[in-house]
């Protein structure tokens, strides 16, 4: 039986582990081709054995957003692959320190905003000449977004729902649907990093948020924002 996604081509970032891993093994699993990304192809091998374990086939490719030749290099890699994009799934992040924008230091700052925001539009302005009309842009958001106290990866995710709603009046068009999905806490690296004192067992495995990656990709339009925890399917 064919699969909601079979045909669909879809670019995951941030896919070695965690929500990013998981997405990429459940569109895979509905019929998807595949690439997925993260800074080095070697740590994607996992990700690769899984999808492939799904019937499925992913092509890594290294992507570091920090860096605009590595962002053009990778888009060009992806429409090699896959011939166009009819998803992007934009998941990879880093989350920084922790504290008051009062006392931020400036690197980390620098870091964070130029993997959250300034790389993933880049990536995103790479690809759009690849992005098939009625395609789809996901953008992985947060609950954290413009919360007192997350410094950066706060400031990052409130612009990336900004990039996100702009995006999608300025794309409507050419009828791309573009997400910004909030997957809640999750059990992941970031996520210990971010509650090291909270028991990982307390909290959900990426797998259980990924049906709306999957309903969006096969179609569906539920908004400029969603929380993964109340999707309903729609």
């Amino acid at each position: 039986m064919s699969g909601r996604l079979e045909g669909t081509r879809i670019v995951v970032t941030g896919a070695s582990r965690g929500l990013g891993r998981a997405v990429a093994e459940g569109v895979a699993a509905e019929g998807a081709s595949l690439v997925v990304t993260a800074t080095s192809p070697e740590r994607l091998e996992a990700t690769r054995a899984a999808v492939r374990a799904r019937g499925g086939e992913a092509h890594p490719v290294g992507l570091d957003l920090r860096d605009r030749v590595s962002v053009a290099a990778a888009a060009a890699q992806s429409l090699s692959a896959l011939g166009r994009v009819d998803v992007l799934v934009n998941n990879a992040s880093l989350l920084g320190e922790r504290m008051p924008l009062e006392t931020y230091p400036a690197e980390t700052w620098d870091e964070v905003m130029a993997v959250n925001a300034t790389g993933t539009l880049a990536l995103i302005q790479a690809l759009l000449p690849g992005i098939a009309d009625d395609g789809a842009i996901v953008n992985v958001t947060s609950g954290a977004a413009g919360r007192a106290g997350w410094g950066a990866y706060a400031v990052s995710k409130l612009a990336l729902e900004g990039i996100t709603g702009m995006l999608r009046e300025e794309l409507a068009d050419r009828r791309i649907r573009c997400v910004a999905v909030n997957p809640g806490g999750l059990r992941t690296t970031m996520r210990a990093a971010a509650y090291p004192d909270e028991d990982p067992a307390t909290v959900p495995h990426p797998s259980t948020v990924v049906e709306p990656f999957i309903a969006i990709a096969a179609g569906a339009d539920p908004g400029p924002r969603i929380d993964a925890a109340t999707w309903g399917g729609r």
